[in-house]
């Protein structure tokens, strides 16, 4: 759990350095670009520019941060056997699963990526158009990510992605792993859902605490796993 923690906060701080490097470059641009509405397209082109290639150099990251992810799901399974010496000849998983999970977070990215340059250049254009100082259209768009502005949103939904998307795959490879570990016997085995003892858990999340099912049964409310793929929005997205 600890390996995992890490690889997910290690990847977040990448995800921020990226958006960063983005925010930095469009501020850049519009600080030297005339104000007027010629140079509207020009601005445009560089909002673009650069969020296009933070959606490249996120998903690269992201694809790689999700392998080793699955991996991860996987040790979750087998060292904690083979640490009381527990050991079986698990066949390998496909990774069939990991490369369509790896697809839908591309998509959610690219649906990011595609937002955000709408936001951004709809806070140049009324700029312009509303005559504003280049003033009040930065603080619109933010001036770091930490703003409420269009960037602050932006960190916000990239942050969410990757926890959340971090957090399916590992959970589906470790409950891929479960499967095949217990086939031969299932009936001999259960599962325990244990709190991550987060600062707002769902309520629902927070009353199966402790719960211990057999491990080919869902948990209370239909919940086979957490994170598992088709459980609703609501009760996935920054499952901790």
């Amino acid at each position: 759990m600890d390996k995992v923690e890490k690889l997910q906060e290690k990847e977040v701080a990448r995800v921020m350095g990226l958006l960063e490097t983005a925010r930095k470059e469009i501020a850049s641009r519009v600080a030297v670009t005339e104000w007027d509405a010629y140079k509207l397209p020009q601005l445009t082109d560089a909002v673009d520019d650069a969020m296009v290639t933070f959606q490249k150099r996120y998903g690269g990251a992201q694809t790689d941060a999700l392998a080793n992810m699955y991996q991860a799901g996987i040790d979750a399974v087998d060292w904690p056997l083979a640490a009381v010496g527990i050991k079986y000849a698990t066949p390998e998983l496909s990774t069939t699963a990991l490369e369509i999970l790896q697809g839908f977070s591309a998509d959610l990215i690219q649906g990011l990526t595609r937002d955000a340059i709408k936001k951004i250049n709809a806070e140049l254009t009324l700029g312009i158009l509303g005559d504003k100082p280049m003033s009040e259209i930065m603080k619109a768009i933010g001036r770091s990510l930490d703003d409420p502005g269009v960037f602050g949103t932006i960190a916000s939904r990239a942050e969410t992605i990757t926890r959340t998307e971090m957090a399916r795959v590992h959970s589906a490879a470790r409950e891929a792993r479960n499967q095949k570990t217990v086939q031969a016997s299932p009936d001999a085995w259960m599962k325990k859902w244990i709190s991550s003892a987060s600062a707002h858990p769902r309520d629902n999340h927070a009353a199966l605490n402790g719960v211990s099912v057999p491990v080919n049964q869902d948990f209370p409310g239909g919940i086979p796993y957490p994170h598992a793929p088709g459980l609703p929005a609501s009760e996935s997205i920054n499952c901790g």
